[in-house]
C-alpha cells in the first residue's frame, strides 16, 4: 500500500513527495468505467455534521454531555436502549437535535464528485453509512423503487391491513348479536353466507416481500443507504413510515416517543366493533442501530451481488474507520473483486483501491487497498479529475510530452520494411494436357461458364489449344524377330543285331 500525505504536497499537487503516486491516483480515476464508492461520516464533517469516532466526535460530545447516563457514545446507538425508559428519552432527545442539525447541512465536494462520477456514467454504486441523505441531496437517488411502484406497494399493504381488520370486525359483531341458538341451528347455513362475503385474506408478508423483489430494477438505486436515514420515522409494530417533520423533531427533543397515527386508528376501529384493545406502536427514527438487522438487507445484498458480477474497476473509500463488520467484509469482497478487473481497465490504469481517510487504517488493510491518501477528503476529492477535460494544464502537458517521447518509437515500428528483390529467372513452360479434343472440351466449359462469359472463354481457350504443339505420336514398339536356327538331320537309329 504506497501512503500519500496531502500536507507534503506542494500546491497544484505537481511536486514534492507523493507526487507520482497522486498521479498513479488520478490516471486511475480518469480510466474507471465502474467505480464503486463507500462513505463514512468523514464526508459530512465540512458541512458541519460531526463524524462518531474521532476526539470531537458524536460519542465524546454524548459521553460529555450525559456523564452519569451514558458510559460510552455508542450505548445511544445501540437496539437495546429500548428496554431502559431513561436511556430512551436521552436517545430521542438527541436524535431530535440531530436531525435539525442535519437539515441545516449542505453538500461537500466529496458528494459534488460522487454526483460527477454519476454524470460521466463511471458509478456503479455508492454505499453510504450516512443518515444524512445529502447524497439524495446532491442527486442521487436512494429508494431501492420508483416512486409510483413505492406507493402502490405501500396502498396495497395498507389496504390488506385494512380489509383484514374490518373483515375481523365484521365478522365478530355478527357472531355477537346473532343468538346462540340461531347459531346452533342454523350454522351450516351461516357459514356459506360468511365465506362468500369475506373478502380474500391479505397475502403474506412473505409473499409481498418476494413480489417487491421481483420487480427491483437493480441499476435504480445510485446510492444505498445501509443505515438508514434521519428523512423518515417508522412505528415499532405496524413499520409504517412518515416523514420527520420539524413539528415531530420537536416531540423528539421533548424525549417522549410520538405515538403512531396508524395504530391509533387501528385501535379506534377495533373499539368500535368490540374487540379487545392491543399494543400501540410509537415512532422512532428509520436508522439501523447497533446489534439490529437491517430491515432491507435482501435487497441490498441482491444489489451488491449484482455489482461484483459488473466487475467494477476502481474502489474509493473515503472517511470510515473500518471498524464495523458488514462494512469491513464488503470491502475485502469489492477489493478482490476490483484487482480482477479486465485487462482493458488494467491498460487503462484502473483496477485499484483507494482509501481516503484523516486516521491511518487499522491493521490488516495492507493487502486491501493499493493506495492511503492521508488528509481531508474534500482536499483529496479536489485534486481527482473525473475526466480528461477537468484534468490540471500540468498534467495535460505531461501527458503530451510522453505521448511525443513514444511517438518516434512507434513511427519506427509502424514504418514499412523493405521488401527483398526477387530473382526473376526463365519462366518454365508448364506442359498443357489435352485430355478431350477442342471442341468436347470448349463446349462443356461453355455448359459450366455463365452466359456473360461463354465467348470469353471459348476463345481463350481455342487460341490454347491452337498454340500448343502437337503431341508427338508414341512409337510403336520393335517386332520381336525370329531368327531361324538351323536344324541337323535326323540321326537314324543303330541296326539291331
Amino acid at each position: 500500500m504506497q501512503r500519500l500525505v496531502l500536507s507534503e504536497l506542494e500546491p497544484g499537487g505537481t511536486a514534492g513527495r507523493g507526487a507520482a503516486v497522486l498521479r498513479e491516483v488520478q490516471r486511475a480515476v480518469l480510466g474507471c468505467q465502474r467505480c464503486i464508492v463507500i462513505t463514512g461520516a468523514g464526508i459530512s464533517v465540512s458541512s458541519g455534521i460531526p463524524d462518531f469516532r474521532s476526539p470531537d466526535g458524536l460519542f465524546q460530545q454524548l459521553k460529555q454531555k450525559y456523564p452519569g447516563a451514558v458510559a460510552s457514545g455508542r450505548d445511544l446507538f445501540d437496539a437495546t436502549l429500548f428496554h431502559d425508559s431513561g436511556m430512551v428519552g436521552l436517545f430521542y432527545s438527541f436524535v431530535g437535535e440531530l436531525r435539525n442539525l442535519v437539515s441545516q447541512a449542505t453538500c461537500t465536494p466529496t458528494h459534488a464528485f460522487i454526483k460527477q462520477l454519476d454524470e460521466h456514467n463511471k458509478l456503479q454504486r455508492c454505499y453510504t453509512q450516512n443518515i444524512d441523505s445529502l447524497e439524495q441531496r446532491v442527486g442521487l437517488e436512494t429508494a431501492f423503487q420508483s416512486r409510483c411502484a413505492a406507493t402502490a406497494t405501500a396502498a396495497d399493504d395498507d389496504d390488506d391491513a385494512v380489509a383484514a381488520a374490518a373483515a375481523s370486525g365484521r365478522q365478530s359483531s355478527a357472531s355477537d348479536r346473532a343468538p346462540a341458538a340461531a347459531r346452533e341451528s342454523d350454522c351450516a347455513g351461516e357459514e356459506e353466507q360468511e365465506e362468500e362475503s369475506r373478502p380474500p385474506p391479505p397475502p403474506p408478508r412473505a409473499t409481498r416481500r418476494r413480489r417487491r423483489q421481483a420487480t427491483l430494477d437493480k441499476t435504480f438505486t445510485r446510492a444505498v443507504q445501509l443505515h438508514g436515514s434521519l428523512d423518515n420515522v417508522i412505528c415499532t409494530i405496524c413499520r409504517t413510515r412518515y416523514p420527520f417533520t420539524d413539528r415531530m423533531a420537536d416531540e423528539f427533543r421533548g424525549g417522549s416517543p410520538p405515538p403512531c397515527p396508524r395504530c391509533k386508528e387501528l385501535e379506534v376501529i377495533r373499539g368500535v366493533v368490540g374487540k379487545r384493545s392491543v399494543a400501540t406502536g410509537v415512532l422512532r427514527p428509520n436508522i439501523v442501530l447497533y446489534n439490529e438487522a437491517h430491515p432491507q438487507a435482501e435487497l441490498i445484498g441482491e444489489l451488491s451481488e449484482y455489482d461484483l458480477k459488473r466487475r467494477p474497476d476502481l474502489l474509493i473509500v473515503i472517511g470510515t474507520s473500518l471498524r464495523i463488520p458488514g462494512i469491513k467484509r464488503m470491502i475485502r469482497e469489492m477489493s478482490r473483486c476490483v484487482r480482477s478487473c479486465t485487462q482493458r481497465s488494467k491498460r487503462a490504469g484502473a483496477g485499484k483501491t483507494i482509501f481516503i481517510n484523516r486516521d491511518e487504517p487499522p491493521r490488516g488493510w495492507e493487502d486491501v487497498f493499493d493506495y492511503y491518501i492521508a488528509g481531508d477528503a474534500d482536499q483529496a476529492i479536489n485534486l481527482l479529475p473525473v475526466h480528461s477535460a477537468s484534468a490540471a494544464p500540468e498534467q495535460q502537458q505531461q501527458q503530451r510530452q510522453q505521448r511525443q517521447q513514444k511517438r518516434p518509437e512507434e513511427d519506427e515500428a509502424a514504418a514499412p520494411k523493405p521488401k527483398r528483390a526477387r530473382r526473376k529467372g526463365p519462366k518454365a513452360e508448364k506442359p498443357l494436357s489435352l485430355l478431350l479434343p477442342a471442341a468436347p472440351r470448349a463446349a462443356g466449359l461453355a455448359r459450366r461458364a455463365p452466359a456473360k462469359q461463354q465467348g470469353r472463354k471459348l476463345t481463350s481457350m481455342l487460341r490454347v489449344v491452337k498454340g500448343a504443339p502437337a503431341a508427338a505420336a508414341k512409337p510403336a514398339p520393335p517386332k520381336k524377330q525370329h531368327i531361324a536356327v538351323p536344324t541337323s538331320p535326323p540321326v537314324p537309329p543303330p541296326p539291331c543285331g
